[in-house]
């Protein structure tokens, strides 16, 4: 018989932990101003599965036994109370002309004061669904929701006032650099221009680049090259990391110059595949103007040149006014290029 009590005692404690192990939130009905009373039950149906999603509470929704009117706190931490919730959520939807203000608050039972309040704007009816789910992921933090810059909860309200969020197409210009890592290591500037399209789950981007422009007179080839490259993006924020890989067709010109030397004649050129990795960062990605920066580690799958030496060569000549002539011997090293390519871009909507 006494075994019997403790497991019957050790099973109600097992089931009361798993209750009250997530906060519980009575959700009060949603007061609506202005508008058709219809929408309020489908937005609080939204409320409840959004919240359910993320796991951090778990709502008690109100019922008609309830008989709570819309927008009377008392009322819902009564019944909060009752239903053995710590806290209650009070929503209210309000048309002022074109616009609808939504406002939430979080309240602590028996506290008069929210202890998390946000109100957002919507345009029309579309917008509760993102602006509930913005409200969902923050209730209850110190975040706000009017601050959540996830791409996938846009609402027609700001796509109105950015006028972006339809724009997926961007071309910019960036600032570049190598840090090439042989034959010596040496760090080349440069410039460039890009194509960069978001894909919301993909990123890609054709780039066009050219650096050390004023390689001429020195031991080093000017390096340039177009690039294809598709990156994975860490999440939908507006600040999101990425990385990925890509193609270029790389083109490394040396151009020999001293005195008497045919600058023309000595112009060494090689050209191929390169292939690049890495990563970088997009800034502003929710706006039509963003930055771009990024870092990628690069091979060339071909030999570059590199000026080695020029010699000075007299030889005799036949023609009687020039008794000798010079020439030179210009010496070059080929080598296989890596290295560390960078960059910081400014690109607009297109």
């Amino acid at each position: 018989m006494m075994s019997s009590i403790k497991k019957m005692l050790a099973a109600s404690l097992a089931l009361a932990a798993s209750i009250y192990a997530t906060e519980r939130v009575y959700l009060a009905p949603f007061n609506m101003v202005g508008l058709n009373e219809s929408f309020a039950l489908p937005a609080e149906k939204l409320m409840n599965a959004y919240i359910e999603d993320d796991s951090r509470f778990v709502i008690v929704n109100y019922t008609e036994e309830d008989s709570i009117k819309a927008g009377d706190r008392d009322a819902a931490n009564k019944k909060a109370l009752e239903k053995n919730c710590s806290k209650f959520i009070m929503a209210e939807f309000t048309r002022l002309g074109e616009n609808v203000i939504t406002s939430f608050k979080l309240y602590d039972v028996n506290n008069e004061s929210p202890i998390w309040n946000d109100r957002l704007k919507a345009k029309n009816p579309d917008d509760f669904d993102p602006i509930i789910q913005r409200v969902a992921r923050n209730i209850g933090t110190k975040n706000k929701a009017v601050d959540d810059d996830d791409i996938l909860s846009v609402t027609a309200q700001e796509t109105k006032k950015l006028r972006k969020k339809s724009i997926s197409s961007y071309l910019g210009a960036q600032i570049t650099g190598v840090a090439s890592l042989n034959p010596d290591v040496q760090f080349d500037g440069g410039f460039g221009l890009f194509l960069f399209y978001d894909a919301r789950n993909f990123l890609f981007s054709l780039d066009w680049t050219m650096n050390n422009i004023d390689a001429k007179g020195t031991s080093r080839p000017r390096l340039s090259g177009l690039s294809l490259s598709g990156y994975y993006p860490f999440g939908t924020k507006n600040i999101t990391p990425f990385l990925g890989a890509g193609l270029a067709y790389s083109r490394r010109t040396l151009d020999v110059d001293a005195d008497g030397i045919d600058s023309d004649e000595y112009d060494l050129t090689s050209s191929g595949v390169s292939f690049e990795v890495g990563g970088g960062v997009i800034f502003n990605r929710a706006s039509r103007v963003m930055f771009i920066a990024d870092a990628k580690y690069f091979i060339d799958c071909f030999k570059s040149p590199f000026l080695k030496s020029i010699n000075e060569i007299k030889t005799n000549s036949n023609d009687s006014y020039y008794r000798s002539r010079i020439e030179y011997d210009v010496k070059t090293k080929n080598n296989y290029l890596t290295g560390f390519k960078f960059s910081l871009g400014l690109a607009f909507g297109v």
